[in-house]
């Protein structure tokens, strides 16, 4: 459109007051890339007091880093109680290193219901109890986002009872399978098996998929195993990170160590692998027989489950699998044993603080010695443990740096593609 037809087009329709139509014609505009051509609709659209057309042109400037005349539009819009124009100066205010004046507009939209206002408020909050005021106010409002971080907050807190009650009404509000987990977690943790399995059911039946495995583990705490292994297994196939090796928890626990032990291969890193710890707790304890049948037949990745399991109330046989683990080459397996050395002493300490005198331990009693073998085979968190054994130094600062970069390698492996 040429610029005498499209100015006369505009002043038109501004001059019969249909200013709605020509805010319309900007976001056309927008849409289609002519960023020129949408201020001249924004711009006539405001001039005649229109507070969208006042926004828009608000947010162009801003974009382009006319922040000034931006600043004077928003604060037109915001003069007539516009929401939105309020959260562009709390914005720009923030931007400029203003943050009573941010506040200021914050607090104005939030005194007009606005929920978003309320939730920034709870940010910049001086400390929890200000900040939970706040969430609890954008929560009575049916922010999401608000019965996330209250739900969160007050089940760290231990104040579970709270916490159930605002994951209830989120529930009731958005229908959201993420608030669904969130209580039936709440309700698993006390112990409410039952209920927790209705919403865990729920939000998986819905496809969600850390609702797969948390399903999974209420089905053992109830002993159908059976049926949970069969979500364990849907969760694995949609991608859920410690499905795998849920599952091959499941299998080392009814004796299917080689299967296991496939399971394990897939969900490994160079940390090791996750494993659920609501499945952890439900499982039963494994007899000593059953732990012999089962350590005679593994795999070293089998071996570092037995492990962990025997960690429970057989410190020497939980040492014997890890070592036995760590000389295959488990880096995983590797870490874990010189966490047990850490807390405990090797078997010969463990023998000789019974009798006198003061045994020197050699350098495979030493957890050093595996934490340095685990952070060379890329494990992070052998990294953090050399760095919190050298903290304060040269040598400290370094494994912290480099498990940090291990940290992040690993997350960017596990994005999707």
């Amino acid at each position: 459109m040429g610029d005498d037809v499209r100015g006369a087009h505009v002043g038109k329709k501004a001059d019969t007051g249909d200013t709605a139509a020509v805010v319309g014609f900007g976001v056309a505009a927008a849409r289609s890339g002519n960023v020129a051509e949408a201020e001249v609709w924004y711009r006539a659209a405001a001039d005649r007091g229109d507070v969208d057309g006042m926004n828009l042109l608000a947010l162009l400037c801003e974009e382009r880093g006319a922040f000034a005349e931006a600043a004077r539009w928003y604060t037109r819009a915001a003069r007539r109680g516009d929401v939105v124009a309020m959260h562009g100066l709390a914005r720009l205010a923030r931007q400029d290193g203003r943050p009573d004046d941010a506040e200021r507009w914050y607090r104005e939209a939030a005194d007009r219901g606005d929920a978003e206002a309320m939730t920034a408020l709870a940010d910049l909050a001086p400390s929890p109890d200000r900040s939970d005021e706040w969430y609890r106010r954008a929560a009575e409002s049916g922010d999401p986002r608000a019965f996330a971080v209250l739900g969160t907050r007050l089940r760290a807190r231990g104040e579970v009872d709270e916490a159930e009650r605002w994951l209830r009404r989120a529930v009731e509000a958005t229908g959201e399978p993420f608030f669904m987990v969130e209580l039936g977690s709440v309700l698993a943790g006390r112990g409410d098996v039952d209920e927790a399995e209705t919403w865990h059911r729920r939000a998986a039946e819905a496809g969600h998929v850390e609702a797969m495995g948390c399903l999974g583990a209420v089905l053992v705490a109830k002993g159908e195993v059976g049926e949970a292994e069969d979500w364990y297994r849907r969760a694995a196939g949609a991608g859920r990170t410690s499905a795998p090796a849920d599952l091959a928890l499941l299998l080392v626990h009814r004796g299917d160590t080689a299967s296991a032990e496939t399971w394990l291969e897939r969900a490994s890193t160079a940390a090791g692998v996750e494993v659920d710890q609501e499945l952890w707790s439900a499982l039963p304890p494994l007899t000593s027989r059953d732990l012999d049948d089962r350590e005679r037949a593994a795999g070293h990745r089998v071996l570092v489950v037995l492990g962990v399991l025997a960690r429970r109330d057989d410190v020497d046989r939980a040492e014997r699998c890890f070592r036995r683990a760590a000389d295959a080459g488990d880096t995983q397996a590797m870490y874990e044993l010189g966490m047990l050395l850490t807390r405990w002493g090797s078997a010969a300490d463990r023998a000789a603080s019974n009798r006198p005198g003061r045994r020197l331990r050699d350098a495979s009693d030493r957890p050093e010695t595996w934490f340095h073998r685990a952070a060379g085979g890329g494990h992070p968190d052998a990294m953090f443990s050399l760095s919190a054994l050298h903290q304060g130094t040269a040598e400290g600062d370094l494994w912290w740096n480099r498990a940090v970069e291990a940290r992040q390698s690993d997350a960017m492996r596990s994005l999707p593609t």
